[in-house]
């Protein structure tokens, strides 16, 4: 459970990074709370949520390619 804690330091750290613009801070902040999303519990959720949105697009897609014929 220790992913949680660190995914809000580093989202507070990729704030403060930002507005002193640091960018190199930015960029390692931003993938230390990458990674803890992608390991901590919600990370399945996370991917649900991408699953969805993915269908979601390529459904849309559809449905404008075959309301323009």
């Amino acid at each position: 459970m220790i992913a949680l804690p660190l995914f809000l330091l580093a989202g507070g750290a990729t704030w403060l990074f930002w507005r002193a613009d640091m960018r190199a801070g930015v960029l390692i902040a931003a993938l230390i709370c990458g990674y803890a999303l992608a390991t901590s519990p919600l990370a399945g959720a996370i991917n649900g949520m991408g699953s969805g949105i993915a269908t979601a697009v390529q459904n849309a897609d559809n449905g404008q390619a075959a309301s323009s014929r």
